[in-house]
């Protein structure tokens, strides 16, 4: 047999390729509209939970349609990683040609992970926003803090206002002082209090959460208002009854919202079946993501391995194009038996 490489692309191999975000959007709405049309495979999430409120996911999918693509996730998150200098969340991405099954490239999941999940909230926010959308509120500085704020901008060119919340205040200055510099265009207004949360929301068009997992919620029905678009990124940030309150629910895999609703992260149930939007669908037109610009639109934006598959296909094309990242053995005889 013949020599059998794949490309290992780190963290830093990922950042030098400078992909725009543009690039990224696109290809999560693609691979949205595709898992619509019924060409993908997407098996529920695997998970393992070692520790009280962590998790290691593996995440597998194949992609069908003109562009194929196939590969898997494996991904942890651990919030007290923030105490001992170490990123939350990181993991690993393997991708695997279609016609061999061979192992093309392994790379780092990190970049991945809070690219694309800020892409599914921009390309939610796209089809399910009022029409006059100039204010967002976003709750948590961290990394998904930062990316959806840069994503959102690019589907909402007329944002002009960003209120931004955190536990920490150091950690509301670190924000400011990142991405003021990065959009110097938004005017950034930090939460120091309840009162000026409360503030915030009744001003603004849409509301993230972009907290990990929570005993209880930061978001009650009562703080909320019609003509909203809530963007949870971890449903336990939410109290439950306002999934039922909502006029539209929106997510992207129904599979996925029925096994966190039996892993008990809707407290209060989710609305019927045929009320589970696909954001896939609402992409092709087969559903509408707003009926009125009076309805207050919640979505379940847990993130599906299609996404991770699709920016993991992109990553290898550029970095084989640029020749970016090293390429490495994996085996070099057929015979194993000594």
């Amino acid at each position: 047999m013949s020599k059998v490489t794949f490309r290992y692309i780190s963290q830093e191999d990922i950042l030098a390729l400078n992909i725009p975000y543009e690039d990224v959007i696109n290809a999560v709405e693609k691979v949205m509209s595709e898992f619509s049309k019924g060409t993908c495979q997407l098996p529920v999430k695997i998970h393992v939970n070692s520790r009280p409120q962590t998790y290691i996911n593996a995440m597998p999918a194949y992609i069908g349609g003109e562009n194929e693509a196939q590969g898997m996730k494996w991904i942890a998150g651990y919030p007290n990683n923030r105490n001992k200098g170490l990123p939350v969340t990181w993991g690993l991405m393997v991708m695997n040609d279609c016609e061999t099954g061979g192992v093309t490239a392994v790379m780092d999941a990190r970049w991945i992970t809070a690219i694309r999940t800020a892409a599914v909230a921009a390309v939610t926010a796209k089809y399910c926003k009022v029409k006059d959308t100039n204010t967002i509120t976003i709750i948590g500085a961290g990394e998904q803090g930062r990316s959806n704020a840069r994503l959102m901008k690019i589907v909402i060119p007329e944002l002009k206002r960003i209120y931004i919340g955190d536990l920490y205040d150091a950690a509301i200055d670190a924000y400011l002082k990142k991405m003021q510099p990065l959009m110097p265009d938004v005017e950034f207004i930090p939460i120091r209090n309840d009162e000026e949360r409360q503030k915030a929301i009744d001003n603004s068009q849409i509301l993230i959460t972009a907290t990990q997992r929570s005993d209880k919620p930061i978001i009650y029905t009562e703080m909320l208002h019609k003509g909203m678009l809530g963007i949870p990124l971890e449903s336990t940030a939410w109290e439950g009854k306002t999934y039922n309150w909502a006029d539209r629910f929106v997510c992207d895999d129904v599979n996925l919202v029925k096994q966190y609703l039996a892993d008990g992260k809707y407290t209060d149930g989710l609305p019927k079946d045929e009320d589970l939007l696909i954001l896939g669908d609402i992409i092709n037109g087969k559903k509408c993501g707003r009926a009125s610009e009076d309805e207050f639109v919640i979505t379940s934006s847990h993130g599906i391995a299609l996404s991770d598959v699709a920016l993991g296909q992109m990553i290898l094309e550029k970095a084989e194009k640029q020749g970016v990242g090293t390429v490495l053995t994996l085996m070099e005889e057929a015979d194993i038996i000594r």
